[in-house]
């Protein structure tokens, strides 16, 4: 993610398919994606109830919202300009 959006600067970067967390979605936008989108956990939850699908939105909204607490982020920008270390 980090080379494509070194590569691509200017061009929108949305990282999908195997998200299945608030987390990872943080983990995305601060390796350089502009917003990330998942499925697969929405639906299991609506196959289950619409209160179910409710509480996996709020558990999302809560992952990230800890995680950008966590490493001081006040707001996606300043996520995305955060210094990420990646261990290879």
């Amino acid at each position: 993610m980090i080379d494509v959006r070194r590569a691509l600067p200017d061009i929108p970067l949305i990282a999908s398919g195997g998200l299945r967390s608030g987390i990872d979605i943080v983990k995305c936008i601060a390796l350089g994606a502009d917003l990330g989108g998942m499925a697969g956990p929405f639906l299991r939850a609506a196959v289950e109830s619409p209160e179910a699908l409710a509480a996996a939105v709020e558990l999302m909204a809560d992952e990230i919202r800890i995680s950008m607490f966590a490493t001081g982020s006040a707001n996606l920008k300043a996520l995305r300009s955060g210094k990420v270390q990646v261990d290879l």
